[in-house]
């Protein structure tokens, strides 16, 4: 998933950066209103995560903003401040979630899968396409009956491609669902990864497959017989 991470506590968006990119997800990380609301509005997300207190404003603000303008990403919002008060001003302000510092962080990602969970674009637990069987919530891929380990990036870009049905995905697509706007990232890099996640489905005996149609992008489809 590509997250928006509105934090100016350096340590904790480093700590939560790390955490997050180590499961598989690209994030971006904004001290400020001004610079988290530019990139709001001008980059998908699939989640964000809002501190209360940035270091030009409310993070309460941020969030009113973008709902005003249309934008629904599931939203965290952080504080460290645990009146009732604070929490409903976080809710109406258009949060979808609230977390009191200091958290766990096996809260937070358990918060964020829930999100996400209610917020999917297919709200279902299960993929099923030939003899392949995917569940994004526990990242379980299994081939024809055995269980297939990918890494956190190979999961991503799967759930990715299975996401998109029939629709062509970029290069562009998945990089920017893979990498942060800090992470140098290229083609290349693109196409090794597919060729790795190719190469493990084809090994397991998968009965589906990641056609590349030149110059447009990737597509999962079934194998014929």
């Amino acid at each position: 998933m590509r997250i928006l991470m509105a934090e100016n506590d350096r340590l904790l968006s480093q700590a939560l950066g790390r955490r997050l990119s180590e499961a598989g997800h690209a994030v971006d990380v904004f001290a400020t209103v001004a610079d988290a609301e530019m990139a709001w509005r001008s980059t998908t997300y699939d989640l964000t995560i809002v501190d209360v207190m940035l270091d030009d404003g409310d993070g309460r603000a941020l969030v009113r903003s973008v709902r005003a303008a249309g934008l629904r990403t599931p939203t965290l919002m952080l504080t460290a401040r645990d009146e009732i008060g604070d929490r409903v001003a976080g809710l109406d302000a258009g949060a979808d979630d609230y977390l009191v510092k200091p958290f766990s962080t096996d809260e937070l990602m358990a918060r964020l899968r829930a999100l996400r969970r209610r917020s999917a674009e297919i709200p279902v637990t299960e993929f099923r396409i030939g003899n392949l069987i995917y569940a994004p919530q526990s990242m379980s891929l299994v081939v024809a009956d055995g269980t297939v380990r990918l890494t956190a990036q190979e999961h991503a870009a799967l759930e990715k491609l299975i996401r998109a049905g029939d629709r062509v995905t970029s290069k562009r697509m998945l990089g920017e669902h893979l990498y942060a706007f800090h992470q140098d990232w290229s083609d290349n890099a693109i196409e090794t990864l597919v060729h790795r996640l190719r190469r493990k489905l084809s090994i397991a005996g998968a009965s589906v497959e990641i056609q590349t149609l030149r110059g447009l992008g990737y597509v999962l489809c079934e194998t014929r017989p």
